[in-house]
């Protein structure tokens, strides 16, 4: 894990989507990876264009930018999967031919270069995945993306060709899943998930074929109700993000976020400023963020409870001895929800029936030897469950007459006529209720 490696950015990302960038760079401090840039590096070069120029031009670029990090005695890491699929294919092609690597050796040898083969050219989740591991992932993830689903577009340089790039199966691979299943989300199978996304038509003047090609791919993630769609690729951000919002100006009839693996990485691991990064793509991802917020809310309990005060309850259990729930009921444990927020699960917490049965009688609060409770604790609780749609029926129902009378229930007026008691006067102070409806709901 002391090794370093030389970053290769590519074209696209610098020049389009700086964003992408920022949130690999924060992705990789947060794992203490060393890293550098050479600033020498040229275009990988891009296939389409430059082997189609000439192939020994495209051999030549590649294996520059190689024999540079080799001068570095570095490997290279792409985030970029055109710049990894080229860079990979020009270094097993030269590497397997020596009479070929010694010709393209006498033209490097003119800018004191020399291609050996030496450095390895990896993927950002080639090397998340085999090199830094599944388990350092989750041991850096503070808010497990729970509840989120997310369709991934691989891209097809990314595992093609499987000959030279031997990264993933090329029809049904498993790294990019595994790396999100890391972070907490929920990965979503959909129809087409490793067709071609169709970006090269663009490079082509064949733009509308482009947008077709982007709508096919549109119309299955939209079919999943993915929450987002997540990609590496800069050419597949530019389908996803540019293109569909041209799409949304020609009738698509829903809109689905482009959310890159470095930036849900950086969501996970709780980076501060990711969420201005998203804002910045054309796609809205408002709604996406507002639903992570609330599983962070979900998730980070020392928001909300103190930990060391938690972990002074869960030791003590005085209150069993005075609490008339748990002296009645043995299956009322509070100690036991408590355990869930200290394992970081809430959601479970908030879920358990004992949080309801709290009498609310406070001799916990009075007796409690460490000015602490299980009343404050299971309260807590309440507010988050009540919030997030999970307290009883009984207690929906009250939450719900409060909030359009201010009051709980109905007078029984028939009798308080039999009583000779007068009509209980049913005005609502609209001013207040304004008030409440404006900060409350």
């Amino acid at each position: 894990m002391n090794k370093e490696y030389a970053i290769f950015w590519g074209c696209t990302i610098q020049a389009k989507f700086p964003f992408m960038e920022k949130a690999t760079r924060l992705a990789l401090d947060k794992l203490n990876v060393k890293y550098k840039d050479i600033n020498s590096f040229t275009c990988c070069p891009e296939k389409s264009l430059v082997n189609n120029i000439d192939e020994k031009l495209f051999d030549l670029t590649g294996a520059r930018n190689i024999a540079l990090a080799e001068k570095e005695e570095v490997d290279i890491m792409s985030v970029c999967t055109g710049c990894y699929s080229n860079l990979k294919q020009v270094r097993a092609k030269i590497a397997s031919n020596l009479p070929y690597q010694k010709k393209i050796n006498e033209s490097l040898e003119k800018v004191n270069l020399e291609f050996s083969g030496r450095s390895s050219v990896y993927h950002f989740i080639e090397y998340l995945h085999d090199e830094i591991g599944l388990d350092k992932i989750r041991a850096n993830v503070k808010y497990p993306l729970r509840g989120l689903n997310i369709a991934i577009h691989y891209g097809c340089h990314l595992v093609r060709p499987s000959h030279a790039i031997n990264f993933d199966s090329p029809f049904e691979p498993r790294k990019y899943d595994n790396i999100l299943k890391a972070l907490g989300a929920n990965v979503i199978n959909y129809k087409n998930k490793m067709t071609c996304c169709g970006q090269a038509l663009d490079r082509v003047d064949e733009h509308d074929k482009s947008l077709v090609m982007a709508r096919i791919k549109l119309d299955s993630i939209n079919e999943s109700n993915a929450d987002a769609v997540s990609t590496v690729c800069p050419s597949c951000f530019t389908q996803f993000d540019t293109n569909q919002y041209m799409l949304l100006k020609e009738g698509l009839n829903r809109q689905v976020p482009v959310i890159t693996l470095e930036e849900l990485m950086c969501l996970a691991f709780g980076i501060e400023g990711t969420e201005e990064l998203i804002l910045q793509h054309k796609i809205k991802a408002e709604k996406f963020l507002d639903k992570f917020k609330g599983i962070k809310a979900l998730t980070d309990y020392s928001v909300i409870f103190d930990r060391d005060s938690l972990v002074r309850c869960y030791d003590c259990r005085a209150c069993k001895n005075d609490c008339p729930m748990s002296l009645s009921f043995e299956s009322y444990d509070p100690p036991s929800v408590i355990k869930m927020i200290l394992d970081n699960d809430v959601e479970r917490a908030m879920s358990s029936k004992i949080i309801w049965e709290c009498l609310e009688c406070h001799t916990c609060v009075e007796l409690c030897p460490q000015n602490y409770s299980w009343e404050t604790v299971l309260t807590a609780l309440k507010n988050l469950a009540i919030k997030n749609g999970l307290s009883p029926q009984k207690v929906k129902k009250a939450e719900e007459i409060f909030f359009k009378t201010l009051k709980l229930g109905e007078p029984q007026e028939g009798m308080r006529k039999k009583l000779g008691l007068p009509p209980v006067k049913k005005e609502l102070d609209a001013e207040f209720k304004r008030i409440i409806d404006e900060n409350i709901l």
